[in-house]
């Protein structure tokens, strides 16, 4: 009798027990967006590049939230970027970049655009330890000084040996060269990359020029510039518009040698603005825009801004994707433990290929990401890739 009440006293302890449990409330999974600052020129002069730049960002957060986020720990973070014009400009960096981490508390910045904004931003950002994955030209840019800055887009340090030595080996014919480019950091640092690699290739430097940017008439100039009748007119840094201008004019006063660019891309922007004299144009291109996977990328960042896709952009989209997944793999967005784990990273393969982290020799510190590129040619008004170039 007393064992049948003792069995009978035991289920209903479990009957209770089992009720409680069905009755206890689902603990929601906690969320949390995880705030990236973006600082860039979105106006002006260099408005291509930055929305690229932009463009490629924004399209990685939106494929990580689409699939589901970022887990770390019992929290699944969804990201949110947060974007500042700085108009190209040193002090709009500066006031950006302190807006977002004092205001917005960010502690990973993606940008900016440009030398001049990158060396204003250092100070503020090494003294908080925030993360920057930028986009400069400037060997100052990166140093073990500044152990919390990363660069995304290979610089001509990095590929303007590559391409002129194809370009030395494939026309033979061109000896000599004239560089034209911007008045600043950023101009002054690509020529000289620029005229260092023509010294390797042998082809000899025989004059160069630099304006000021917001410049219109480049006659004059050019004039003064192509009397010294080189074989091919180099374009140096210059934005795509001023690009397109510069080529043009030249055209337009008889120049008709070969006309290349070792600096950012940009060529349907020059296109358009050059029109027919674009014809025959050798450039870098941080992409094959004939391969499907990088025409869907573009049709999708042309959907959403109502702009074409700067090819720059897609070391973004790259490189925003290495940053989300090195998250993952870290478990963290701390700027130490986040910082450590990209260090230890020796390579990446992403939409275009391989990418690996270098730079240790050139600047002390292996925060320099390098590429794979092509070599083109504008061809009857449309991009034509001749070549792709692995790192």
């Amino acid at each position: 009798m007393r064992t049948w009440i003792r069995n009978v006293a035991l289920v209903g302890v479990l009957a209770v027990a089992a009720l409680a449990f069905i009755h206890e409330p689902v603990r929601a999974a906690k969320t949390a967006e995880l705030k990236i600052g973006f600082v860039s020129a979105l106006s002006g002069a260099g408005m291509g590049w930055g929305m690229g730049m932009l463009g490629g960002l924004e399209m990685a957060a939106e494929d990580v939230n689409k699939a589901g986020g970022i887990p770390i720990g019992d929290t699944t973070y969804t990201i949110k970027v947060i974007a500042y014009d700085d108009k190209y400009t040193g002090p709009g960096a500066v006031q950006a970049a302190q807006r977002l981490i004092s205001q917005d508390g960010v502690n990973i910045i993606v940008g900016p655009l440009g030398s001049v904004p990158m060396l204003a931003i250092a100070d503020v950002t090494e003294s908080n330890k925030v993360l920057v994955f930028s986009n400069s030209y400037t060997t100052k840019a990166l140093g073990p000084k500044k152990p919390h800055t990363f660069r995304l887009t290979p610089t001509s340090m990095e590929f303007s040996l590559p391409f002129l030595q194809w370009i030395a080996k494939n026309q033979p014919q061109l000896k000599t060269v004239a560089i034209v480019g911007p008045n600043d950091e950023s101009g002054k640092e690509v020529a000289s990359h620029n005229e260092a690699a023509y010294q390797k290739v042998g082809i000899k430097v025989l004059a160069k020029e630099f304006y000021e940017r917001g410049a219109q008439d480049f006659v004059p100039l050019l004039t003064k510039l192509l009397a010294s009748k080189p074989d091919v007119l180099d374009l140096d840094g210059t934005t795509p518009g001023d690009s397109g201008v510069i080529l043009k004019q030249a055209r337009q006063i008889g120049f008709q040698g070969q006309i290349i660019k070792t600096g950012g891309p940009g060529t349907l922007e020059i296109i358009r603005v050059a029109g027919a004299a674009a014809d025959g144009f050798l450039y870098v291109s941080p992409w094959d825009p004939n391969e499907p996977k990088v025409k869907a990328l573009m049709e999708r960042f042309e959907a959403k801004y109502k702009m074409p896709y700067n090819p720059l952009g897609v070391y973004f989209y790259e490189g925003a994707h290495m940053l989300f997944d090195a998250i993952k793999e870290a478990k963290t967005f701390s700027s130490d433990g986040l910082r450590q784990h990209i260090e230890r990273q020796k390579e990446y393969t992403g939409l275009l290929g391989r990418y690996v982290w270098g730079g240790e020799a050139e600047y002390g510190i292996r925060h320099q990401w390098i590429a794979p590129f092509y070599v083109g040619q504008v061809q009857k008004g449309k991009e034509a890739m001749l070549t792709k170039i692995e790192p």
